[in-house]
């Protein structure tokens, strides 16, 4: 009988120790391959076979493991933390440079939302100038009246010979009455229209405190970011908030905000989150409670506090 001991086995010595293939193995039982790999399970799962692995896996691939595990992720990427930040953010970038050249001929569409951590990808991505046909999309505003390096989407079009979707607009106005003269405008209302069909969403993870670059840059100030932590807010994906269980906040700059809207974010089939820094661990828990992001890349000293923090609130899975 296939599933006796005797024969499960002759099929695991076979396998395993006379490095048979599945093939040979099933030619010689007169049983199909895919009957033979259903064997060697059965024999794993009754303990004639044990497979020890003698080496111990890195840490930072242990954290990636279990932020996967905690908070559903399809991936995530845990990078060593460095000497300093800009060490750390270099290689970061090299990290999400490869994962996005892994699916750079499978997608019609590539946003990026404004993130310092994002903002010279471009310099780390080894594919070939013009192989492919993406439109490339800025996801939310990118003009804060001075040049600014944390806007990707125009260098990597040029990279990549891809199509350019900008928002030639800021990224929040000052008066309300203003943004829909903004959000009319031919040109920004079709780069919007692109950027809620892309494949893939690269975005950085914003915080609400002090070093806030919209804060830096006198879009908010203190009272703003008080009146949001009251509402519970820690962070935002382009510049949509959430809590810290990932819930939707709407706040009082949704009616400044140009950008992607909550929905549009939720409808994209993957998003890649990036963040770094201690001043990010709440923002990234709140931002995988929300089931909007499936891969995230972040460093080891990052992946640790979010896990710490993660057990102390006991936060549910």
């Amino acid at each position: 009988m296939a599933g006796d001991t005797e024969t499960l086995t002759r099929i695991a010595y076979l396998y395993y120790k006379e490095e048979l293939t599945q093939q040979r193995i099933a030619e010689q039982f007169g049983l199909s391959r895919p009957k033979v790999a259903r064997l060697l399970q059965e024999a794993r799962r009754r303990g004639i076979v044990r497979i020890e692995i003698t080496h111990e896996l890195p840490q930072q691939q242990k954290d990636a493991y279990e932020l996967q595990r905690l908070f559903g992720l399809d991936r995530a990427v845990v990078v060593e933390t460095r000497e300093n930040r800009s060490a750390t953010i270099e290689s970061i970038r090299g990290s999400v440079a490869s994962l996005i050249a892994e699916r750079l001929g499978q997608i019609n569409g590539l946003g990026f939302s404004f993130s310092q951590t994002i903002g010279n990808i471009a310099d780390y991505m080894r594919t070939p100038a013009d192989s492919y046909h993406v439109n490339v999309c800025d996801m939310m505003g990118a003009m804060m009246g001075f040049p600014t390096p944390y806007t990707a989407s125009a260098e990597v079009a040029k990279r990549i010979g891809g199509s350019l979707y900008p928002i030639s607009a800021p990224i929040m106005v000052l008066d309300p009455a203003d943004l829909s003269t903004y959000l009319n405008d031919p040109n920004i209302k079709k780069s919007i229209e692109a950027a809620r069909s892309v494949d893939l969403a690269v975005m950085g993870i914003g915080d609400f405190t002090t070093q806030n670059i919209l804060y830096r840059s006198g879009y908010i100030n203190e009272e703003t970011i008080n009146n949001l932590r009251r509402q519970g807010i820690v962070g935002e994906l382009c510049m949509r908030f959430f809590d810290l269980h990932g819930q939707h906040v709407v706040s009082e700059l949704d009616a400044r905000v140009i950008s992607v809207d909550w929905d549009d974010l939720a409808r994209i089939p993957r998003v890649m989150a990036v963040a770094t820094g201690s001043n990010k661990v709440r923002p990234t828990i709140g931002a995988l409670k929300t089931g909007i992001v499936q891969t995230l890349v972040t460093d080891s000293a990052t992946a640790q506090q979010i896990l710490h923090l993660h057990k102390q609130f006991n936060l549910p899975e």
